[in-house]
C-alpha cells in the first residue's frame, strides 16, 4: 500500500477507557484491581510509564483474569516496544473476555502494524460483533486500512462505507476513502470525500496535497490555487509543499 493511504493506525487504536466498571459483586481483590486499572490508564494517558507500570502490575497481581488489566498492560508494553509481552497480554485480554471490543480492536491493530494484516481482520470483526461497542467506526476504519496494505481494496472500501455509516463525519475514514478513490481514478467522487474531510477536520499537509493533486486531475485551477496558498501558509516547511513547488 502506498504510504499516502496509510492513515496512522496509532490514531485509531490503543484506545483506553479510564472508567473501568467496579462491580460491587466482585471480590475485594477484583475491585482493587479495577481501581488500579483506572489509575494505570490515567498514568498512561499522562505518558508516565513508570507509575502506569506499577499500577497495572498490581492490578494483574490482584486479578490475573482481568481482561481490562491485560489490555492496558499490553498497551503499556507496546509503547515500551516490548512486543512479545504486548502480544501475550493482548491475547490474554481477548481470551478472557471475547466481548471486550476495545481489546479486540487494539489487538487487531497490533497485528496489522506488525505485518499480520490478514490475521488482524478477525479481531476487528470480533470488536464489531459486540452490539454495545460504541465506536464501531474505529474498527471498520482499522480493518479497511489494514486490508489496503495487502491490496484488498474492494473489501477495504466496504469497511470504509460502514465506518461512515456509523459516523458520517469520521475524519480518518473520509480521508482514506478520498485517497482510495483518487488512486482508482475516481476524481470527482474523491473530491466529495476530501471536501467533507476538510469541513470536519483541520487540514494537514497530506490532505491538502492530496486535494491539490485531485483538483489537478479535474482541471480545477481556481481550487488548486486556493489549496496551494493554504499549503504554503500552513505548512511551508513540509515535504508536500516542496512537492508542489517541484511541479511549478
Amino acid at each position: 500500500m502506498p504510504a499516502r493511504i496509510a492513515v496512522s493506525l496509532a490514531l485509531l487504536a490503543l484506545t483506553l477507557t479510564a472508567c473501568v466498571a467496579v462491580n460491587p459483586q466482585k471480590s475485594q481483590n477484583e475491585k482493587a484491581s479495577a481501581v488500579n486499572v483506572q489509575l494505570g490508564i490515567g498514568y498512561l494517558q499522562q505518558n508516565n510509564m513508570e507509575l502506569a507500570s506499577e499500577k497495572l502490575n498490581k492490578a494483574l497481581q490482584q486479578d490475573p483474569n482481568s481482561a481490562p488489566a491485560h489490555n492496558a498492560y499490553a498497551i503499556l508494553q507496546e509503547r515500551l516496544l516490548q512486543l512479545d509481552k504486548a502480544e501475550y497480554h493482548y491475547q490474554r485480554a481477548t481470551e478472557l473476555d471475547r466481548k471486550d471490543a476495545q481489546a479486540a480492536n487494539n489487538y487487531g491493530a497490533f497485528l496489522c502494524k506488525n505485518g499480520r494484516e490478514v490475521e488482524s481482520e478477525k479481531y476487528f470483526l470480533r470488536a464489531l460483533d459486540n452490539p454495545l461497542y460504541n465506536t464501531p467506526e474505529y474498527a471498520y476504519t482499522n480493518a479497511a486500512l489494514c486490508l489496503l496494505k495487502v491490496d484488498r481494496n474492494v473489501r477495504a472500501k466496504e469497511y470504509l462505507r460502514k465506518a461512515l455509516a456509523a459516523k458520517s463525519e469520521f475524519a480518518p475514514a473520509l480521508l482514506a476513502m478520498g485517497d482510495l478513490l483518487h488512486e482508482e481514478g475516481q476524481y470527482q467522487a474523491a473530491k466529495i470525500y476530501l471536501d467533507r474531510y476538510h469541513l470536519v477536520a483541520r487540514p494537514s499537509a497530506r490532505s491538502l496535497w492530496l486535494a491539490i493533486r485531485n483538483e489537478l486531475e479535474l482541471g480545477g485551477e481556481v481550487e488548486v490555487n486556493k489549496l496551494a496558498r493554504q499549503l504554503e501558509s500552513d505548512f511551508p516547511d513540509s515535504d508536500e509543499y516542496r512537492s508542489w513547488l517541484g511541479i511549478q
